[in-house]
């Protein structure tokens, strides 16, 4: 395995790093970092096409066998470890490819869900991310709004998530339409989401944290998660979880039932 040194802050590869914290310096130089023991051994383990480098300390031993012995190697002096392990994590920090992500596109509509994310908040969006991996969505579609999904925040709560579903790049909820497939908005205005029956294929949107939902997608099937009075109203990525949970569950129904 070939180790570069850097233990200067004026170095150029280490300002790149630096600058993977934000959302344009992912887009521009097309990496993230990804932090967390189990979250990089999953990535280095089933998507090593998606890894471009491993970022550790000079106190750390270089990571060992097969999977990790192709991919380019970065110690860094302690102090400037310290600036690219903003979790704290004490673990190596992985490098991973961030291709540019499809544009949405109405026409070709999967069966299933297709989850719309319009989370401002990087923590919500790698929930949100998580939760669609786990139940099955068929795509996501990251929203204008939304926190780009790649940021350490977001990365670091879908782990490995991130490449297990197709991710599509979404207009504004505004500017969001249509043509024929059902759209479903959860709200605190609407129908019990336990009664509802799912269709085929269909569009998830979770509303924003703050301003809601736009006035146009109020017109969609408006579904609520039951809660006490005395709570005002759930976290938008558990809201997300639980919609998504019961539409597996149904979906899961249907398919005994057939057998």
């Amino acid at each position: 395995m070939k180790v570069k040194e850097i233990g200067s802050p004026e170095n150029t590869t280490f300002k790149v790093f630096l600058k993977l914290t934000r959302a344009r310096g992912i887009k521009k130089y097309e990496m993230a970092l990804l932090a967390g023991p189990k979250q990089t051994s999953e990535v280095i383990r089933d998507f090593p096409d998606k890894c471009t480098g491993i970022i550790f300390s000079a106190r750390h031993e270089p990571p060992a066998g097969p999977a990790t012995h192709e991919i380019p190697s970065y110690r860094l002096s302690p102090e400037l470890f310290r600036q690219i392990d903003i979790f704290d994590t004490g673990h190596p920090v992985l490098l991973v490819r961030v291709e540019p992500f499809p544009l949405w596109d109405d026409v070709a509509c999967p069966s299933g869900c297709t989850l719309c994310i319009p989370f401002q908040d990087p923590a919500n969006v790698g929930a949100a991310i998580r939760s669609a991996a786990a139940f099955g969505v068929s795509r996501i579609v990251v929203m204008k709004e939304a926190a780009h999904p790649f940021l350490p925040k977001a990365l670091r709560v879908a782990g490995s998530a991130i490449f297990r579903v197709p991710v599509f790049e979404g207009p504004s909820l505004d500017r969001f339409r249509v043509s024929d497939k059902p759209v479903i908005a959860l709200s605190q205005k609407g129908k019990d989401i336990g009664d509802y029956r799912f269709p085929p294929a269909f569009y998830l949107i979770p509303g924003l944290e703050g301003p809601g939902l736009p006035n146009h997608l109020k017109k969609a099937t408006l579904l609520s998660i039951p809660m006490e009075r005395h709570v005002e109203s759930l976290n938008a990525a558990l809201a997300t979880g639980i919609a998504l949970y019961l539409w597996q569950s149904e979906r899961k129904l249907k398919t005994r039932q057939v057998l």
